[in-house]
């Protein structure tokens, strides 16, 4: 769903003045709630996506992209079209002069930014395009602002999300976290490491250390709880 604002257009010294279009696209519902706090007026996306699970295809918000996306959540298509932002992005984008996109620093984050970004150029946008760095912390605070310039996120994306291959984009928080994901997609990685060397502790107890623990891969107690049960019955 988006956050709509009820107002385009003010009245200022008996002149109409007309704000400029922008769209706020933030890492998920959590986000664009504590937003829309501050903007109440203005357009609000929330960027459904969990880029780091499953498989993906080349040409973002298709229908194989869609199909592969709901198949990555184990969810029916239909239920994953309902929160997907695929569709308003394909037929409103053009609508908007600006885009700020607010993300945090983990690998979740940095997975769904590298997508957003080649999916914008798929798209041919000719916007301007404002990174919101967040706090990992659910809230709206900024640490840092820059603007972003397109050109090379697309092959970034087909290198990483689909060949499983590094890519280096410049911008040390994507790239740290291109390095995370790879380590993520392998079998032996250094959370189901973790995990076998933790065999015998309780699940939930189990599943809030890795969540602590692997704070930088932004790991959800979901994708926690899946990597438990994978290692487990690997060993029986």
């Amino acid at each position: 769903y988006i956050l709509r604002k009820q107002a385009t257009i003010q009245m200022q010294n008996n002149k109409h003045i007309s704000p400029e279009n922008i769209l706020h696209i933030t890492s998920g519902e959590i986000t664009a709630n504590q937003l829309k706090k501050q903007l109440p007026q203005d357009d609000i996306l929330p960027f459904n996506e969990a880029m780091c699970e499953g498989e993906t295809c080349a040409e973002i918000f298709s229908d194989a992209f869609y199909r592969l996306r709901a198949a990555a959540y184990e969810i029916p298509l239909q239920e994953y079209l309902q929160k997907s932002p695929g569709n308003f992005l394909q037929s409103c984008l053009k609508n908007y002069d600006t885009l700020y996109l607010y993300f945090d620093y983990d690998m979740f984050c940095a997975v769904n930014v590298i997508t957003l970004l080649a999916f914008l150029e798929q798209a041919e946008y000719p916007g301007q395009i404002k990174f919101q760095l967040l706090e990992a912390d659910g809230t709206v605070k900024v640490l840092d602002t820059w603007p972003v310039i397109l050109g090379n996120y697309k092959k970034c994306y087909t290198k990483v999300l689909l060949d499983r291959q590094r890519f280096v984009t410049g911008n040390e928080l994507l790239d740290k976290g291109i390095a995370l994901y790879l380590d993520y997609k392998k079998k032996n990685n250094r959370i189901t490491r973790y995990i076998a060397a933790h065999g015998s502790a309780e699940q939930m107890q189990l599943v809030q250390e890795l969540l602590l623990k692997f704070a930088d891969y932004g790991l959800t107690d979901m994708a926690a709880a899946k990597f438990i049960a994978a290692v487990r019955d690997k060993k029986r």
